[in-house]
């Protein structure tokens, strides 16, 4: 009796197993046009122009096997199934890597694309999003006619360089989030035609609002992410001799403290770097010429910090998310009158620094 029932639950099992692949909708790769990266503009009519690049999976990934599309809508929603009319086999967006906002579509909001298309489950968490200093549809020429390789190019950024890790979840997230502001990297297409990622670019609500140089980077890196490789340089100029230090980050520990009683906050920073170079008259292995460089670069990093809060205060964006710090840690706090004070709002630097295997490029 007991192998007859072990039997019939067997039989159960692969019949429900059946049922299930019988019901599902099968895909294959080479009959989908799928694309790798999609690009937003608007046009001077205030329609949208859509722009993607795809790869014929069954060839090689040579630029002449990358096709491009374009195409004009006034609503999103029909970008996809008019760029279908082009193709032989149905247009997918499953596997897009990239999605490039042009440099005025940016300026001009992305609400848009934000609420009709990159909330559809059909899109991954893990794309990365990217303005362009150009258009979308200038990005992806220029991309075509080398290989479809900019997602890794913008993470190489993020785990050797100075960008701190950020994709759409990290976008969606400040975009809806309270007390804080989304940001995201730059492209730009250099005198070679070549896509270069340019550093970050800070919105308010939907609209780009703030691009940080080379310098501001590095600093937004520091204290929004824990690790980054980045490599920070300080010019001395002193007595008509220009030195140089570079540093390397490692590591980043920060710790944020709401004075309610007098609104302020006070920031503790620990910084774990590596010296990779100095002016030959420092001494590393001499306590005093180790203290003496230390203080130097301390005192540089702390002016660019607070240069680079001061930019976010008078520019009214908040990428670190500072309104929603100190909402975590006072009940009475408000959206509205928070903003109304964060001009003014004093912030104090602690800074811990501690330097590792100086002299040595890690």
């Amino acid at each position: 009796m007991g192998k007859r029932r072990k039997g019939r639950i067997l039989v159960i099992i692969f019949v429900c197993i059946g049922c299930l692949v019988g019901c599902a909708r099968t895909k294959i790769v080479d009959k989908l046009s799928i694309i790798h990266v999609f690009g937003f503009d608007l046009d001077d009519n205030g329609n949208m122009v859509g722009t993607a690049l795809y790869p014929e999976y069954t060839k090689s990934k040579a630029s002449d096997k990358i096709h491009y599309l374009e195409e004009k809508t006034d609503a999103v929603a029909l970008l996809r199934p008019k760029m279908s009319t082009h193709t032989s086999t149905p247009v997918a967006l499953s596997k897009i890597r990239v999605i490039v906002f042009g440099n005025d579509y940016a300026k001009t909001g992305v609400n848009d694309v934000v609420e009709r298309l990159l909330l559809t489950p059909e899109i991954a968490t893990n794309v990365q999003i990217a303005v362009s200093t150009h258009s979308a549809k200038e990005t992806l020429n220029s991309l075509k006619k080398g290989d479809l390789t900019l997602a890794d190019q913008i993470k190489q950024n993020m785990t050797g360089q100075q960008l701190p890790k950020m994709n759409l979840h990290v976008f969606l997230n400040h975009y809806y989030g309270e007390g804080m502001d989304p940001y995201v990297p730059m492209i730009t297409i250099d005198e070679n035609d070549k896509i270069q990622v340019d550093r970050v670019g800070i919105f308010k609500n939907d609209k780009l609002k703030l691009h940080l140089d080379e310098q501001e980077t590095f600093t937004f890196s520091i204290l929004e992410d824990y690790r980054t490789q980045a490599i920070y340089e300080i010019v001395l100029d002193e007595n008509d001799l220009k030195e140089v230090i570079v540093i390397q980050g490692f590591r980043n520990k920060r710790k944020w403290e709401w004075v309610k009683d007098k609104q302020q906050l006070n920031l503790s920073l620990k910084l774990t770097w590596t010296i990779t170079h100095h002016p030959d008259r420092f001494n590393l292995e001499n306590p005093q010429d180790l203290e003496m460089i230390k203080g130097i670069i301390k005192k540089n990093v702390q002016e660019d910090i607070e240069e680079l809060l001061n930019k976010f205060k008078e520019t009214g964006v908040d990428p670190l998310g500072i309104g929603n710090i100190v909402r975590s840690k006072d009940r009475d706090w408000e959206k509205t009158s928070f903003y109304e004070q964060y001009p003014t709002l004093p912030i104090n630097i602690k800074m811990n620094l501690e330097i590792i295997h100086s002299g040595l490029q890690g």
